[in-house]
């Protein structure tokens, strides 16, 4: 009898761990669950799992980050009536995954987008949205840079807005994201000239990088800048054997869609067409080669 209560009591531990693990597990389970179907755009379906998961593990910040982002993407379509309740649940999971984990930033980053969007009368707040930026800023002085940034676009601050593009990329010589950011912002906002200097930096230093040299290509592609060197660029890459297998690399399927945008702004629609025809091949679901191929029509 002595022996038997020796060998429970060593067991105890193991036995009052089962139902924790087994909740971890299950909430393990929903959240892929849902996760795959915010990838099929089923958001619905995903809050209910995240539910789940959040319910089987309540103190698991991730659970209540993505429980929050379906919700709000559920939001987006709902009622008028519906979206003040809905609101309120997307700041109220957010704000408990930043409760557990203060580090998190996407859900600082949430919360930003909700305190940006939201109007005052739901809880909308441009101060608390730059107070949230600056915690970020802490965690991560770069994604600082980029939230404020979206909080200066949010209120037609352009100059702000590339401030913080300009610091994240001065600051970040050796991040291709850093350079990036600030190229695409440029290219947009009718700055063609300019846009290229970032990633031209950034190769002065990493001439083998190969997203970098993609990025060349896409510059042209959106800008209708130097497009003979773009579709140099991406043919060259073309000829890379495996390309894409690795991590960090474009993919063929991008680099054709690029070429057959600048074939299209050259005016060779034959090639153009050749080309989205090529991505489309590649990937099948491709709705932004269909469309460029829809209009050479």
């Amino acid at each position: 009898m002595k022996l038997r209560i020796v060998v429970l009591a060593a067991l105890l531990p193991t036995l009052s761990a089962l139902p924790h693990a087994a909740a971890a597990q299950a909430g393990a389970e929903q959240f892929k669950i849902g996760r795959a179907l915010m990838d099929s755009n089923k958001a619905d379906a995903a809050v209910k799992a995240f539910e789940k998961a959040a319910a089987a593990d309540n103190k698991n910040a991730d659970y209540h980050l993505w429980l929050g982002r379906a919700v709000g993407t559920v939001a987006q379509n709902a009622s008028v009536l519906r979206q003040p309740f809905l609101a309120r649940r997307v700041k109220s999971e957010f704000e408990r995954a930043v409760e557990l984990d203060p580090q998190n930033i996407g859900a600082r980053e949430g919360l930003v987008e909700f305190y940006t969007q939201a109007p005052g009368v739901m809880g909308g707040s441009i101060a608390k949205a730059r107070e949230q930026a600056d915690q970020i800023a802490k965690i991560n002085p770069m994604r600082g840079h980029f939230t404020r940034a979206s909080i200066d676009g949010n209120q037609k601050d352009a100059a702000g807005v590339e401030r913080e593009f300009r610091a994240a990329s001065e600051e970040n010589p050796d991040s291709l994201v850093g350079q990036t950011a600030l190229a695409n912002y440029l290219a947009i906002s009718n700055r063609a000239d300019d846009a290229f200097a970032p990633v031209d930096r950034f190769l002065t230093r990493h001439p083998a990088d190969l997203l970098a040299q993609f990025w060349i290509g896409r510059l042209a592609a959106i800008t209708g800048k130097q497009l003979e060197r773009g579709e140099s660029v991406l043919r060259t890459l073309l000829e890379i054997p495996n390309l894409g297998a690795a991590p960090n690399q474009p993919l063929p399927v991008n680099i054709h869609y690029r070429l057959g945008d600048i074939a299209a702004k050259r005016g060779h629609k034959d090639v153009a067409r050749k080309e989205y025809e090529k991505a489309i091949e590649l990937n099948p679901k491709f709705e932004a080669a269909k469309k460029a191929l829809k209009a050479l029509q």
